[in-house]
């Protein structure tokens, strides 16, 4: 029995997590996506790739006022068996206000952690954006 609720318990904290608000007022179809130099460049490359295939122009910007509709992202990897996305979060701001939000989570011991980081930045562009 012990065993059982063992593997029930690992089953279980070793799920990848994807959790979203939608961002349902996008003032005009522009987003300009505040760099974060702390990420690497490739997950900007495909977040913005990704942006531009749902039909948004983007622009990458330094700072928060150049724009009406502007985005930020934060991603951390970590090493088990390869390199994997362990977190990701991207948040849609108008004029400031938060008016959406995605967050990706990968634990340690989920088996599903590995693969294409471009298909898990899809995943939650897709719940984050009409």
């Amino acid at each position: 029995m012990k065993n059982i609720f063992l593997g029930v318990s690992i089953f279980l904290t070793g799920c990848v997590s994807l959790d979203a608000t939608k961002a349902v007022y996008i003032d005009g179809k522009e987003i300009c996506i505040i760099e974060n130099p702390n990420v690497r460049p490739a997950f900007l490359t495909a977040y913005e790739r990704r942006l531009q295939e749902k039909g948004y122009k983007t622009q990458i910007i330094k700072d928060a006022s150049a724009c009406q509709t502007t985005s930020t992202y934060t991603a951390t990897y970590g090493e088990h068996w390869g390199i994997y996305l362990a977190r990701a979060e991207l948040k849609i701001f108008n004029g400031g206000t938060l008016i959406g939000q995605a967050r990706y989570r990968a634990p340690h011991a989920s088996p599903q952690k590995h693969g294409r980081v471009e298909s898990k930045i899809e995943s939650m562009v897709e719940q984050l954006l009409p």
